[in-house]
């Protein structure tokens, strides 16, 4: 079984350092590696949910 490997910013995520994350799990899934996930540290802004809504 692979271990999960969660991708994460800093402790006060704004908008670039949630993105950054989702996208470096999307490319690693585009390679196929599928235990890659983004998350986060802390709670996201407004601006950061509306993005990813």
């Amino acid at each position: 079984m692979k271990k999960t490997v969660y991708i994460i910013g800093h402790r006060n995520p704004d908008t670039d350092s949630v993105a950054s994350a989702y996208a470096y799990a999307k490319l690693k899934e585009a390679q196929g590696l599928d235990n890659y996930r983004a998350a986060r540290a802390g709670n996201i802004s407004p601006q950061t949910e509306y993005i990813f809504e």
